[in-house]
This record gives C-alpha cells, sequence and structure tokens, in this order.
C-alpha cells in the first residue's frame, strides 16, 4: 500500500513538473495564429475563461465591463501602463503596435506558469481624455477561476490610482 502510495506520489510529481517546464518554453512567448486580435473584432459571447473592459462604445460585446476615462491624453496614458507593467510579476510584452496604441503581453500564473495573454488598446476619446480596453484570456482550458477578471479589475483601479496621482 505505501509503494503504491509512494509510487503514485512520483508519478503526480513527474506529470507536475513535466508540465511546468513545457509552459516555460520560450515558444510559449510567441503570438499564435488567431491569438493576435483587435478588441472592436471582439464579438459575443466570450469565452468563459476570458474577461473584457472597455470604453463605452469601443467594443461591441455588451459583457463588457466599463473602463475609465482618464483626464489625459492616450500616449501620456500609455506612458503611465508601461509604467505600472514593470513592476508585474511573470509578464512579458510579445507583441507591440505603437501606432494603433495597442500591445499584447503574456502573463504565467505563479504554480504551474500557465500563460494567460492580455491585450491592451488606449483610446483617445479627446486630445485630454482617454481610456483602454483590456482583453485577459487565458491560452489553455476552459475555465480560469475568475483570475482574468480579477487581473483586469485590478489593472485597472491601479491604473486610476496612479494616473489619479500624477495629474
Amino acid at each position: 500500500m505505501a509503494i503504491g502510495l509512494a509510487a503514485l506520489l512520483l508519478i503526480a510529481s513527474a506529470l507536475v513538473l513535466a508540465l511546468r517546464l513545457y509552459f516555460d518554453r520560450t515558444a510559449e512567448d510567441r503570438l499564435r495564429p488567431g491569438e493576435d486580435i483587435t478588441i472592436v473584432a471582439l464579438r459575443e459571447p466570450l469565452a468563459p475563461n476570458a474577461f473584457l473592459a472597455c470604453p463605452k462604445g469601443h467594443c461591441a460585446v455588451a459583457e463588457a465591463a466599463p473602463s475609465p476615462v482618464f483626464a489625459l491624453s492616450a500616449d501620456r496614458l500609455a506612458a503611465y501602463w508601461s509604467e505600472m507593467m514593470a513592476g508585474e510579476p511573470r509578464l512579458v510584452q510579445i507583441a507591440a503596435e505603437p501606432e494603433q496604441r495597442r500591445s499584447v503581453w503574456l502573463q504565467r500564473s505563479a504554480v504551474f506558469r500557465f500563460p494567460d495573454l492580455v491585450t491592451v488598446e488606449f483610446v483617445a476619446l479627446a486630445p485630454d481624455r482617454s481610456s483602454l480596453a483590456l482583453y485577459s484570456r487565458a491560452r489553455y482550458g476552459g475555465y480560469d477561476f475568475g483570475v482574468n477578471r480579477q487581473r483586469v479589475l485590478h489593472w485597472l483601479s491601479r491604473l486610476q490610482q496612479i494616473a489619479g496621482a500624477a495629474r
């Protein structure tokens, strides 16, 4: 009985290690075909392992959470975003389109290193008013336990604190 339990524990440990090594590969740090999407092109329903926040009128997805409006230019808001992202753990920028004020980020989970993709688009509402659209989704699996929702709401709150304090 004890030998069987030890063998099962050894197999489970090997599987966890193999998954961690697989998800830690640099090949995972690139966009795959179909993953590089624009937020305005999204349509309902969103996957259950995804969460979207958009400024009013920017997205065609009714279930999107509203993004805050900032009394800043879109370029200044993007600069605050970059400052904020510099302190985030296990995060790497994997694509950038500065002329569209758009980028894609990959953040890994702490334990198993599962990759989640985050697309951000900065939206100019007026010369001194802007917002952003954030779309966070799990690359693997059908359910994310609310991680993407929590990430987006947390980042929006932090950005409000940073941008508000700098005005």
